[in-house]
C-alpha cells in the first residue's frame, strides 16, 4: 500500500503556495465573523458517526493550480462540482479562471470612499487575497465551464499582462483603468463566458470559527464536503479517518490523489454547499451586464464599465457601485443594482467627478434592459430636465448621425429594429396621420397603430400585433442628438424589455446565449 501524503509535508516544499499568514488571517476572522453576524454557521443535527467517511467517489478530477495563488476559487469549484454530480449525476468542469476574477475584480473595497488607493477592488493578476467566502460570492454569481474561460497559468498571465501596456505595472498603485485594462480582456475572460454562467450555489452553511474535529465530522458525515481555511491556504475536506486521526483532503496542487491533513494541524474556518442551482437554467442575466459597454442616451456617447452588481459585502439587492461611466477624459461613478431576475438595471450616474457613496441615488437616472436572445446589446430609456430618453447600450460601438432636434417627420423611413434579440424592419411611411407596418423574421406585414406624442414628438407609440389577441406596446424614444437612432423599451407578458432601432440598416440575426 502506498505511504499516504500529508499535507504538512507538501506545504514545507511550497511556501510559495501559501499565502501570508497574517494576512490570510485577517481575511478569514471577517468571514468568520460575517458567518456568524449573518446566522450562517450551522452543523447539522442527528447525524450518525461513522469511523471512516469518504466523499470520494462524489469528487471530479483533480486540478492544478500551478504557480498561482489561488487555492480558494479550486477549493470552491471543486466543492461546486462535488454537489452537482451527487445531486444531478454530471460531471462538471467549472472555470477556475471566471471564479477567481469574481472574487478578486468583482468585490469593492469596503474602504472605498477615504482609502488612498486609487483603485476600487483587486485584480485577477494578484494571487491570494481570499478565503472559503467565496462560496458565498457563488450563491450570487454563476460560473461557466472550464471551457468558456479556461485556467491561465502564471506564465500565462504574466504574459497577457506584458502584452498590454494599457494595464501597466498592475501593482498597488495601479489606476483603476489600468486594473480594467487587463480584467476584461477577452483573454483573460471572454465576454462569450459571462453569456452562459450558469452554475451556482443554491443554499450553503459555514462552519464554526475555529471548528472542532466532532464538527467537522459531523458536517462531512451529513455528506458535505468543506471549503476549509487553514493558516494560509484553502483546500476541500472529502472524509475522515477517525483511527488515524486525518482529514482527507483534496488539494490543487497537483498531488493527482487525496492527501491527508491532522487532526492536530488547525482549520481556521470554512462553508459548505447545501444545494446548487439547476444544471440546464437558464444563463445567469447578472452576469451578462459585466465589463466594458459603449452607451449612447440620445445621442451622448461615453464607455460605461460595470464591475459588480451586488455589494458582496452587503445585502442583495440593495443598491451599491457597479461601475463607472467615462465621456470626453472625465470618469464618473455610477450606483445601482439589477432587478426582474438580473434582466433590468436600475442605474445612476454621477453629475460630478469624484467618488460619491456606493449605493446613493445621485445624478441621471437610467434603467436599461438586457437582450434575452442578444445579450452582447440592452436598450432602456433615462430621464432629464422632466423629459423621458431613449439610451442604448452594446459591446461594439454604437454609430449614429449627428443632428439637433427630432420633429415627428423624422420617424419617416425604414428602421432596422432589435427587441430583445428578435430582428425586424420598421417602415413608417406618414408621421400626422401616423402610417406605418413592421415586417419581422417570419415575413408577415403586420399594421403599426399609434403615433408620435403631441408635444414630445421624439416620443413614439406604437403597438404590433405579433398577436392578434394582444398586440404588443413599444414606447420609443427618438434620439434628439442623431435622428437615425431610437431607443426604448417593450411590454410584454408583464414584462419590460429593451428595443434599438437605426434607419436605413437591416438588422442583425440574434446572438444565442
Amino acid at each position: 500500500m502506498a505511504r499516504a501524503v500529508r499535507f504538512e509535508d507538501l506545504a514545507a516544499a511550497k511556501p510559495d503556495l501559501l499565502d501570508d499568514r497574517h494576512a490570510h488571517a485577517r481575511l478569514v476572522k471577517f468571514a468568520n465573523n460575517l458567518a456568524v453576524e449573518r446566522r450562517l454557521v450551522h452543523v447539522p443535527v442527528g447525524v450518525a458517526l461513522k469511523r471512516v467517511v469518504s466523499l470520494a467517489a462524489q469528487q471530479t478530477p483533480f486540478k492544478a493550480q500551478g504557480t498561482r495563488g489561488t487555492c480558494y476559487a479550486f477549493a470552491a469549484c471543486a466543492a461546486l462540482e462535488a454537489s452537482y454530480k451527487r445531486k444531478h449525476g454530471i460531471d462538471l468542469d467549472l472555470s477556475e479562471q471566471y471564479a477567481f476574477h469574481l472574487n478578486m475584480s468583482c468585490e469593492l473595497y469596503p474602504d472605498y470612499l477615504t482609502t488612498a488607493t486609487p483603485h476600487e477592488n483587486n485584480s485577477s493578476y494578484w494571487g491570494f487575497r481570499g478565503s472559503s467566502d467565496i462560496v458565498d460570492k457563488l450563491k450570487r454569481a454563476a460560473l461557466p465551464d472550464e471551457r468558456s474561460a479556461r485556467y491561465l497559468s502564471g506564465t500565462e498571465m504574466s504574459s497577457l499582462k506584458a502584452n498590454t501596456p494599457a494595464s501597466g505595472n498592475l501593482d498597488d498603485s495601479s489606476s483603476q483603468d489600468q486594473l480594467d485594462a487587463f480584467e476584461y480582456l477577452e483573454a483573460n475572460v471572454p465576454l462569450a463566458a459571462r453569456h452562459v454562467a450558469r452554475y451556482r450555489v443554491a443554499d450553503f452553511a459555514a462552519v464554526p470559527p475555529n471548528p472542532g474535529i466532532d464538527q467537522l465530522e459531523t458536517i462531512l458525515s451529513a455528506g458535505h464536503e468543506v471549503v476549509a481555511d487553514i493558516p494560509g491556504h484553502c483546500f476541500l475536506l472529502i472524509g475522515y479517518d477517525r483511527r488515524r486521526r486525518v482529514f482527507k483532503v483534496k488539494n490543487s496542487w497537483g498531488e493527482g490523489r487525496f492527501i491527508d491533513y491532522s487532526y492536530d494541524s488547525p482549520i481556521l474556518g470554512g462553508r459548505y454547499v447545501l444545494d446548487v442551482e439547476e444544471p440546464n437554467a437558464f444563463p445567469q442575466r447578472d452576469a451578462f451586464w459585466l465589463g466594458r459597454w459603449h452607451m449612447d442616451h440620445d445621442g451622448h456617447h461615453g464607455e460605461l464599465v460595470i464591475r459588480r452588481t451586488t455589494d458582496y459585502r452587503g445585502t442583495q439587492g440593495d443598491p451599491t457601485k457597479i461601475g463607472n461611466y467615462q465621456a470626453n477624459g472625465q470618469s464618473y461613478d455610477v450606483n445601482g443594482r439589477t432587478l426582474e431576475n438580473g434582466q433590468a438595471l436600475h442605474f445612476w450616474i454621477a453629475d460630478e467627478s469624484g467618488r460619491i457613496q456606493p449605493g446613493a441615488a445621485v445624478g441621471q437616472e437610467f434603467w436599461a434592459y438586457v437582450f434575452t436572445r442578444d445579450p452582447a446589446n440592452a436598450a432602456g430609456t433615462t430621464r432629464w430636465g422632466g423629459s423621458e430618453y431613449g439610451v442604448s447600450l452594446g459591446r461594439s460601438e454604437i454609430s449614429g448621425k449627428p443632428s439637433q432636434g427630432f420633429g415627428a417627420d423624422a420617424w419617416i423611413g425604414r428602421w432596422s429594429m432589435n427587441h430583445d434579440g428578435w430582428q425586424g424592419l420598421l417602415h413608417v411611411t406618414s408621421a400626422q396621420p401616423f402610417a406605418a407596418s413592421y415586417r419581422g423574421q417570419d415575413g408577415r406585414d403586420l399594421v403599426v397603430s399609434g403615433g408620435p406624442d403631441a408635444s414630445q414628438p421624439h416620443i413614439l407609440r406604437v403597438s404590433i400585433p405579433f398577436s392578434s389577441k394582444r398586440p404588443q406596446q413599444f414606447q420609443l424614444f427618438g434620439h434628439t442628438w442623431e435622428n437615425n437612432r431610437f431607443s426604448g423599451i417593450t411590454e410584454w407578458q408583464g414584462g419590460a424589455f429593451g428595443v434599438q432601432g437605426l434607419k436605413g440598416l437591416p438588422g442583425r440575426r440574434p446572438l444565442r446565449p
